[in-house]
């Protein structure tokens, strides 16, 4: 049985993929599977608190102790400032996520 999975959302805000990522994090997280959310590449732009759904189930994910992660430098090459996203979402260098990705069991990527 899996008991573990990561979430990566790549696609921008406004992408359905990214809004799923979020959802399916969401949904694992509160069947009691280990689920972490990383936001790299274009998706950083959904980790900014935007308004909207997506933003919605992020505050939910982060209020209910979810474990979620933004690349900084992915950040930087956009011009986002690391202090643009929520509390309780970690800025992480890249070189992390494959670290991450490989403490899971599997991976899904959006």
């Amino acid at each position: 049985m899996l008991n573990s999975v990561c979430f990566v959302v790549a696609k921008p805000l406004g992408v359905e993929q990214g809004t799923l990522g979020i959802r399916a994090a969401w949904a694992c997280h509160q069947n009691g599977f280990e689920a972490k959310l990383v936001y790299a590449e274009e998706g950083v732009w959904c980790a900014i608190g935007n308004p909207g759904y997506h933003t919605s189930l992020l505050k939910d994910l982060l209020a209910e102790d979810g474990d979620v992660y933004v690349v900084k430098e992915d950040l930087e090459k956009r011009g986002i400032a690391p202090e643009s996203v929520p509390d309780g979402v970690e800025v992480i260098p890249a070189s992390d996520v494959a670290g991450i990705c490989e403490d899971m069991e599997t991976v899904n990527y959006f």
